[in-house]
């Protein structure tokens, strides 16, 4: 069974380290040898990441994450069971998060993704990607409120 999981965390280091940034690789090799596809939004203090996959494998990652020191104020956004995925492109795509706020703010001058609907989120991340990743066909449809 196929699951969408998201997420929100703020980095405990101060001034925030560039630590998603540097180990991508990394997590683009453990995704594949356990088929999670994704997205990982970082930057500012703040990861906000998405993680599609078998439902026991994205929630043992989702654990980790958890259990991991870097990270502080981890919250679950939105959890759906799937029938396909939407990141399917992507081991671990990655959108620097100054980046996607100046986009989401446009349209959400007031967002914040902890007191955001994590669908609204989820959407904000698909719409970025529609409009500037590679390839342009994976995200065709948006998360119906």
């Amino acid at each position: 069974m196929l699951v969408r999981l998201l997420y929100v965390s703020k980095e405990i280091a101060e001034p925030p380290s560039k630590f998603a940034e540097s180990n991508l690789e990394t997590f683009r090799k453990s995704n594949q040898a356990n088929e999670i596809t994704g997205v990982l939004c970082s930057g500012e203090g703040i990861f906000l990441q998405v993680l599609e996959g078998e439902r026991r494998v994205v929630n043992k990652l989702y654990v980790d994450i958890c259990k991991d020191q870097r990270h502080t104020d981890i919250e679950l956004l939105h959890f759906e069971e799937v029938t396909q995925r939407v990141f399917y492109a992507w081991s671990m795509d990655y959108i620097p998060i100054s980046t996607l706020y100046a986009m989401i703010k446009i349209q959400n001058p007031d967002f914040d993704p902890y007191l955001s609907s994590g669908k609204l989120a989820l959407n904000c991340v698909m719409d970025y990607l529609r409009l500037n990743d590679e390839p342009k066909d994976y995200l065709h449809r948006r998360i119906e409120p």
